[in-house]
């Protein structure tokens, strides 16, 4: 079983394959507009970003554990540099595990702490970086223990 996720447009939505969507109270625009609209992110932009999405997370964690976490399904071209950060081949949809979604925050957060992006081959995306710490944040907080990225229709 799987949810999917969907980022791109309005707010962040939750779709339980055997349950109605969660509609999750934030959005990436509201992300962005928070701090992460400039590229790198400083820390206190990202701390800033992190807290937002807890909070609005927290109070949905019991309803999304009630239902099967073996894949996260992402359908957001926000997060389409993702397998190329963590040296994924490009092609077929591919499967992460949380440990590599981690990794990827990390370059992130090592990005906010000085080291320049470029150096650690991470897009200048700001929403490369919102996207990517909501899945996290989604991963580690619900627990989810594997990212697919795939393109879906809402």
């Amino acid at each position: 079983m799987h949810t999917r996720l969907y980022m791109a447009d309005g707010p962040i939505l939750l779709r339980p394959a055997d349950a109605e969507t969660i509609v999750l109270p934030l959005s990436l625009d509201e992300l962005l507009a928070g701090g992460l609209r400039y590229f790198p992110p400083s820390e206190r932009a990202l701390e800033h970003a992190i807290t937002l999405t807890e909070d609005a997370l927290m109070p949905y964690i019991p309803a999304l554990r009630g239902h099967p976490l073996e894949v996260l399904i992402a359908a957001d071209d926000a997060l389409a540099a993702l397998p190329a950060l963590l040296g994924h081949q490009q092609g077929a949809a591919p499967q992460l595990d949380i440990a590599d979604v981690e990794r990827g925050f990390n370059q992130v957060a090592q990005v906010a702490a000085g080291l320049p992006a470029q150096a650690m081959g991470l897009p200048a995306q700001p929403a490369f970086v919102a996207a990517l710490l909501v899945v996290r944040e989604l991963m580690h907080h619900v627990g989810w223990k594997t990212l697919q990225l795939h393109h879906a229709e809402r």
